[in-house]
């Protein structure tokens, strides 16, 4: 394929969600079914692309590598004189973007297809459409770029489409909330990125990637400012994809429609972070790689046992995805970067599936999302159960058969080649995992109903619900070993491979402890199955026992390690109460000042107008009286009358007689 067809199809898989998105927002309430299958279209278009261009990655291998562009955006000293970096925009095209187009524009795609099921009925139905094609499309635009500037945009689009589409619901509070929490803790993330971008284009004078690490390669950025970098992508990185402590807004972000939830949590904004810290390892320090793994090992542990205790389905999964990110994280900063990525790609597709499945739970239960009122609806949804079965089997890694036992192990393995600890704390995640997964699968789906009105109302979703959900499933089976032989990726230039990871075979080859850390994996997550089996399904007189050594921590599981009412002391009330004070001080000084200003004008303009009245306007009457006064006089002295004349004439002639005479 020549690299101008390339191109093409790169423009392409942009362009046709961004003239969804405008038609959508324009014209879509007119068209057939509001416009929802003309975005289906649109992405389909994309997915199709993408394809092709995954397709010829593949056939490519390790090498592939392509870039079109830079098209320069702003030249140096444009903006404002002396700064030197260049502003371009242009794609980058190798293997992690290709693998990374079809996580996306395929999980999108039956996003959009499920949807046209699930939100029908909604007022804003065709409204909702359209921002799933920017959230597509923005997503994408960060996935092709090949300079940090470039992604930035699309960074921050997916940060507003996300609050669009959280929020979506805004005529009820929580959604709102939830969409400005979610907002606000990413944007402090953002400031990390911004830091990141001021001191690569200070140091470097590009943004673009090649010159980045070639920069970093030959030393030129200094090791304090370059860890300052590497820090800033990381704190950017952990705001989008919620790890500790900016973890809080990604189970809020439920409040949205099931649907966004599985976009946000498979393919668009969460992986967005993991995806920023794979495309940058090049430039990372040791020390910067260091706080990734052990933040990574953190999350995992932490969102593992916050998930034990909850009830809500949707919250389930959502701690789930933080458990599962902060696995990611703990990939890469160990340098398992090809296990870090490939479990984004395994698990854009079990936790689609999942997400996808709860909403058909939703909707089939008629929006109920409590698990203790539901069980034994696997009667009632057996497709539904049966492919929400195969994504949990896959999120704990049954070994050979899913998606999630290949990269996971790889995690693992790369871990304990560095650190026990992150090891043992990654293993502990994963039986977590496992455990907290069939509670949610047990309770929902088996033994018998707890609320008779729910189940005796329940029913499978249609079938343009339930076929997203079979597709998702075949493809979270065959993902891993169809990978197996052929991993995927070439890591960047200046990353190497752990020498843990590469395939199960090498490892057990070339590593004593290889096989060891394979083994542990599979007893981990099925002992984790089995458990969860046991306590749930089979004993469940064993949950009590089980619970009275660990009262305390499942009451701070059930509260969330009270991370939001820490923040909400150390964070939001100071907040609050600073803004109180500031609007004391506008009241009654600011205001206070501008008001006696006010009034002291009004004291001075009625002091004016007194004097106005009294003394100049007095005046000006004054003389106009006495002028009119007089002109009466001498006004009456001229009345027209011949006698009046000869009168006056012989009186004046008379007086100056008599004036003479006297004198």
């Amino acid at each position: 394929m020549s690299d101008a067809t390339l191109q093409l199809l790169c423009l392409t898989v942009l362009a046709a969600p961004l003239v969804g998105f405008v038609l959508q927002y324009t014209v879509g309430r007119r068209l057939g079914a509001r416009g929802a299958w003309m975005t289906v279209f649109a992405i389909g278009v994309s997915l199709a692309c993408s394809l092709l261009i995954g397709y010829e990655a593949f056939q490519g291998g390790a090498e592939f590598s392509k870039q079109f562009g830079p098209w320069t955006w702003l030249e140096p000293g444009d903006i404002e004189p002396g700064v030197a970096a260049e502003w371009t925009i242009g794609m980058r095209l190798d293997g992690l973007t290709a693998v990374m187009l079809v996580v996306v524009t395929l999980v999108s795609f039956l996003v959009h297809v499920f949807s046209t099921a699930y939100m029908k009925g909604d007022a804003k139905y065709g409204l909702f459409f359209a921002w799933l094609q920017m959230f597509s499309f923005s997503m994408l635009v960060l996935v092709l770029a090949d300079n940090l500037l470039h992604l930035f945009m699309g960074w921050e689009l997916v940060g507003l489409c996300s609050y669009k589409l959280i929020g979506f619901w805004s005529e009820k509070p929580a959604p709102c909330a939830a969409a400005r929490k979610a907002f606000l803790t990413t944007r402090i993330g953002d400031l990390g990125m911004m830091v990141a971008i001021c001191v690569i284009g200070g140091a470097v004078g590009s943004f673009e990637f090649e010159r980045i690490f070639t920069a970093v390669a030959n030393g030129a950025i200094d090791d304090t400012w370059l860890m300052i970098a590497g820090l800033g992508l990381f704190v950017a990185a952990a705001g989008k994809s919620a790890q500790l402590p900016l973890h809080v807004w990604l189970p809020d972000a439920m409040e949205g429609p099931t649907p966004v939830s599985a976009l946000i949590h498979a393919a668009t904004m969460v992986a967005a972070g993991v995806y920023l810290i794979g495309r940058m390892a090049p430039m990372l320090t040791p020390d910067v790689m260091t706080v990734v793994a052990t933040v990574g090992a953190m999350t995992a542990l932490v969102a593992g046992l916050i998930a034990v205790a909850q009830n809500d389905i949707k919250r389930v999964l959502a701690y789930s995805t933080v458990s599962q990110l902060g696995y990611m994280f703990l990939g890469l900063g160990v340098g398992a970067w090809h296990a870090g990525l490939f479990h984004l790609t395994t698990h854009a597709f079990f936790k689609a599936l999942m997400f996808l499945g709860s909403g058909s739970v939703i909707h089939g239960c008629h929006h109920e999302q409590d698990m203790r009122k539901m069980g034994g609806l696997r009667k009632k949804m057996p497709v539904t159960a049966v492919t929400f079965l195969v994504g949990v089997l896959a999120i704990a890694g049954v070994p050979w058969i899913t998606s999630g036992f290949y990269s996971k192990d790889g995690i693992l393995s790369g871990a304990y080649g560095v650190s026990p600890v992150l090891f043992w704390m990654g293993l502990a995640g994963a039986v977590l995992t496992a455990f907290y997964m069939m509670r949610l699968y047990v309770m929902t789906f088996e033994g018998e109903p707890r609320d008779r009105h729910v189940y005796d109302h329940a029913h499978e979703s249609p079938k343009v619900m339930t076929w997203p959900l079979i597709l998702l499933a075949v493809l979270t089976v065959v993902i891993g070993p169809l990978a197996w032989h052929n991993i995927m990726l070439a890591p960047p230039t200046g990353v190497e491979p752990a020498a843990a990871w590469a395939t199960i075979q090498s490892l057990e080859q070339e590593h004593a402890h290889a096989g060891t850390v394979m083994w542990l994996a599979i007893a981990a997550g099925v002992g984790g199955l089995l458990l969860g089996w046991l306590v749930f399904h089979a004993k469940r007189d064993l949950l009590a026992t089980l619970k009275r050594p660990f009262g305390a921590l499942e009451e701070a599981c059930a509260n969330k390690f009270w991370f939001d009412e820490l923040y909400d002391v150390v964070l939001i009330k100071p907040a609050f109460a600073m803004a109180a004070m500031y609007r004391w001080f506008d009241e009654h000084v600011v205001d206070a000042l501008v008001n006696r200003a006010g009034r002291s004008g009004l004291q001075t303009a009625d002091a004016s107008a007194a004097h106005d009245r009294g003394v100049v306007d007095g005046l000006v009457r004054f003389v106009g009286n006495a002028c009119q006064g007089l002109g009466g006089v001498f006004s009456a002295l001229q009345s027209g009358r011949v006698r009046l004349y000869l009168s006056l004439s012989v009186g004046v002639l008379a007086l100056a007689l008599l004036l003479e005479a006297l004198l």
